[in-house]
């Protein structure tokens, strides 16, 4: 008999570290706010522990807001203890999963050692592989309160190496003081956060450990690879204006005004390194022509640096430095030295003192610190991450049609069918002549919407081209979905027309709804075969698109969207293959199983073959940006795994295909998945209602978590909500229902048995769909969810129906693996899983005790903040906001 329960001790393991830092926790809410604070605490936390809900309901039913508040925090406080106690016993749990997977190496020498030298040499000079940044909607934490956790984090990394007394006596009091600043430090956001603090937020995570994680990274390619830049940064801050009016052309200067002032004085402080390395005297060894050059123009007037000719050349490489600084980062450095007109200019500079090191001292003189920053430097340039601009479909096609009707051309845009849409767009790019005139005015939107492409003409001038990664189309359903940015473009000067057009922005469209997907074959077909030139749309030789799966999986469930992703991959490739062109592909890849997560290693190793290429970029959402890449060493894991990731899936033969009939199988469990989850979140009578009154997404609306409004429209349709705060939704009230529902129904629909889904487990698509699919059940609590569900009178039915497909899939899952508890073959995750519900659970039940006060019409305000700290302390244990 196979039990639905995760099969993990939750004090198994890190159960010593998670107990000592709860402990600190409570000595710290004792010396700080007196015994009578520390028992509420301690009462509510041994009720919680007794697995006793009456009791419990009971305790949080007698609280005043005010109570509620402190309890609220203090669970909070306890669940970011224990996620950091578990953290620190067992390091990151998707780094103890990667190393149970033998068959996926964790560096990329390592990759370049299983696929041979000779693949290696043909495919890593070519790799362009790129993680990218991106705000989300539903970030629940302060900066002030991420990096309070990564001191405690420092510390008890620290406490768990060989200590004297003394020592151990040090750092408890050390994190003593850390863990009281992040018990007084507040929680919550009294306004919503912005577009510009969302820039500071993430680049201080790339300063503390990103950059630096980079440049150990290539440090440890430098000799094996060195004329190569694998890996390169790109970030959405600052370019995503899909729905979101606050980002503008201003914040687009101010991200990457902000980026080049991080990467510039990073460059700075190693080309002062280098200097106090390089004391070396002429007179001893020469230097050759180009160094002295170099040394020549310094503005180093000391006597005592008259014979160091390489001082001098890092000298006036440091002061050009400083004049760049000046000129493009708003910097007051003050630089006696013409500014660099490119990062290429600064890295042939480095690249002279290299070879003279290497002609006159030899190569091993010359030292990782200077191939590393050449490396790093041919990454980053003087941008740092290549900035992506993202807007919808529907404001392209509004603009057009205004910028016609505003032109006095008699042309009806809005009105016009594809075919000549695509023909008036086509004509718009045979020749330079601007649409827009400086002597007209137009809406606000356009008007906001040329100021950021006008501030994307001035990144270009000032950074170069390599400064903007892409320009992003949301909802891209048709082939003029792809031309109108053009269009648009060209009105800022990015675009050139004419029998020599180019585009400085590679033009990438995003796929997002299962539909789309499945017309993304024809649309590329048509793409291609559109007589413009290739150079308008990127590089020669290749294509970008972009695969949605947050959207998809809103649109048609987990494992259709899944499905049809790896499906689009396959086809999109082979159609252009056709016409001789490559497609590189972007993954729109969410935190939460639901939205595409799980370990990106993995997913890499489970694309399609023939579809990886050497090239990949794939997002990073906010919350996860500081659980992979928080600290430097896992910060580095996480790059090195995604390179070799990509080099072991570009190694693969194109025709290694899945046998058996699976992908028939594959097809049939998708299109019936697709109607069973369908028929229940749009189709079910009632449902949107159920969604709204059984989950807290009214309330998260309301909260300052995110600068991005939850849905594109004023609407409360789940079409027009947008796929994050769905997915959070569903994981703070435990349902985890977008990344498991639709799978038992479709299965069951088509017909389809345990046994005979298990000749699936060899493809590696339905493989890893299966393992992210049982976290998502684990991490589940249908009692907890019924909870919820009570506080929408009239939802028992549709609740039963949840419950029951969630019963059939735990089922399934268990069968095709021949397991008996969930997570019974990964027990690092089945702990880590059990460990979170332990602090989750009573956040839970008392979330549940204020929605139904709030719900009632207690509109006091400390019942709200309450609310507030309850989402982010069950985001924090269950590390989840969608």
């Amino acid at each position: 008999m196979m039990d639905m329960k995760v099969a993990a001790d939750p004090r198994h393991g890190a159960g010593e570290a998670v107990r000592y830092l709860e402990d600190l926790l409570e000595d710290v809410i004792r010396y700080l706010d007196g015994e009578d604070a520390a028992a509420l605490v301690r009462r509510a936390q041994g009720v919680a522990r007794e697995d006793d809900e009456e009791a419990l309901e009971a305790l949080f039913s007698a609280l005043r807001p005010d109570q509620a508040v402190y309890l609220a925090r203090a669970f909070t406080c306890a669940a970011m203890m224990s996620n950091l106690g578990e953290d620190v016993a067992g390091r990151l749990r998707e780094v103890e999963a990667e190393a149970e997977r033998t068959e996926i190496p964790h560096t990329l020498t390592e990759a370049a050692d299983r696929v041979g030298a000779r693949t290696a040499g043909r495919l890593v000079p070519r790799m362009a592989v790129a993680p990218v940044l991106t705000a989300h909607p539903t970030e629940v934490r302060r900066r002030a309160v991420v990096e309070r956790e990564a001191e405690i984090m420092r510390l008890m990394t620290l406490r768990t190496g060989p200590l004297s007394a003394a020592e151990e006596k040090r750092i408890r009091e050390d994190l003593f003081r850390e863990v009281a600043l992040l018990w007084k430090a507040r929680m919550h956001r009294p306004e919503r956060i912005s577009p510009g603090d969302e820039i500071r937020n993430s680049l201080a995570i790339v300063r503390r450990s990103i950059l630096p994680a980079l440049s150990e990274v290539y440090d440890g390619w430098s000799e094996r690879f060195e004329a190569a830049t694998p890996l390169t940064l790109g970030s959405w801050l600052g370019g995503d204006r899909d729905g979101h009016p606050g980002v503008t052309g201003e914040t687009l200067k101010l991200a990457m005004r902000s980026q080049a002032r991080l990467i510039l004085n990073h460059y700075s402080d190693e080309v002062r390194r280098l200097w106090f390395d390089m004391a070396v005297s002429a007179d001893l060894s020469p230097a050759s022509s180009g160094v002295v050059a170099l040394a020549g123009a310094s503005p180093d007037p000391s006597i005592h640096r008259q014979d160091e000719p390489y001082r001098q050349a890092l000298q006036e490489i440091w002061e050009r430095l400083s004049a760049t600084a000046d000129q493009i980062a708003g910097g007051a450095w003050g630089g006696k030295s013409p500014p660099y007109g490119h990062a290429s200019e600064f890295v042939a500079d480095l690249e002279t003192i290299r070879q003279s090191i290497r002609k006159h001292l030899g190569e091993r003189v010359v030292g990782g610190r200077l191939r590393t920053l050449i490396a790093v430097a041919r990454a980053c340039g003087f941008h740092l991450l290549a900035i992506d601009l993202r807007q919808n479909a529907d404001v392209h096609e509004r603009m057009i049609h205004e910028l016609y009707v505003r032109a006095s051309v008699n042309i009806d845009y809005l009105g016009s069918d594809e075919t000549e849409r695509v023909r008036v767009l086509s004509k718009e790019l045979s020749h330079d002549r601007p649409l827009r005139s400086p002597f007209l005015t137009y809406s606000e939107e356009t008007m906001r919407e040329l100021g950021t492409l006008d501030a994307a003409a001035e990144v270009v001038r000032l950074y170069g081209e390599k400064a903007l990664g892409a320009y992003i189309i949301s909802k891209t359903a048709t082939l003029s979905d792809i031309l109108e940015p053009l269009v648009l473009l060209k009105q800022a000067g990015l675009v050139k027309g004419g029998d020599k057009g180019r585009s400085a922005v590679r033009i990438t469209p995003l796929l997002e709804t299962i539909g789309d997907l499945e017309f993304g074959p024809e649309l590329m077909r048509q793409w291609l075969a559109l007589p413009l030139p290739a150079a308008l749309f990127g590089e020669p030789g290749w294509r970008e698109v972009m695969l949605g799966y947050s959207d998809s999986n809103k649109d048609g469930g987990y494992v259709a969207s899944r499905h049809n992703v790896a499906k689009a991959a396959a086809a999109l490739s082979s159609a252009a293959r056709v016409d001789g062109f490559d497609l590189q592909y972007f993954h729109g890849r969410g935190g939460s199983v639901g939205r595409g997560g799980g370990p990106a290693a993995e997913a890499i190793l489970a694309q399609p073959p023939g579809t990886v290429k050497g090239r990949l970029r794939l997002t990073e959402q906010g919350e996860m940006i500081s659980r992979r890449f928080g600290d430097q060493p896992t910060a580095r894991r996480n790059l090195e795994s995604l390179a070799a990731a990509v080099l072991m899936a570009s190694a693969r033969p194109d025709d290694a295909l899945p046998a058996n009939g699976a992908g028939e199988m594959m097809e049939a469990l998708s299109e019936a998945s697709f109607h069973a989850y369908r028929e229940l979140v749009y189709d079910t009578q009632g449902f949107e209602d159920f969604f709204w009154g059984a989950t807290p997404i009214a309330e998260i609306v309301g909260l300052n978590i995110g600068s991005r409004p939850a849905s594109r429209t004023a609407s409360r349709r789940i079409e027009d909500l947008r796929a994050i705060p769905w997915v959070f939704s569903w994981s703070q009230a435990r349902f985890m229902l977008p990344a498991w529902f639709g799978f038992a129904g479709g299965a069951d629909r088509a017909g389809l048995t345990a046994k005979d889904l298990r000749a699936l487990k060899d493809d590696q698509v339905f493989a890893t769909l299966i393992s992210n699919m049982e976290v998502a059940l684990a991490q589940s609590d249908m009692a907890i969810a019924e909870k919820y569900a009570a506080l929408h009178p009239g939802g028992a039915a549709i609740f039963q129906r949840i419950r029951d497909n969630h019963a059939r899939a735990c089922e399934l899952v268990l069968e095709i693996r021949d397991g008996r508890r969930l997570l019974d073959n990964h027990p690092q995750m089945a702990e880590s899983v059990a460990l979170a519900a332990e602090v989750v659970d009573p956040l839970n039940h008392l979330q549940v005790e204020l929605l139904a006060r709030r719900r009632a019409g207690d509109e006091d305000p400390q019942l709200k903040l309450a609310i507030q700290l309850t989402v982010a302390g069950i985001a924090s244990g269950l590390r989840n906001t969608g």
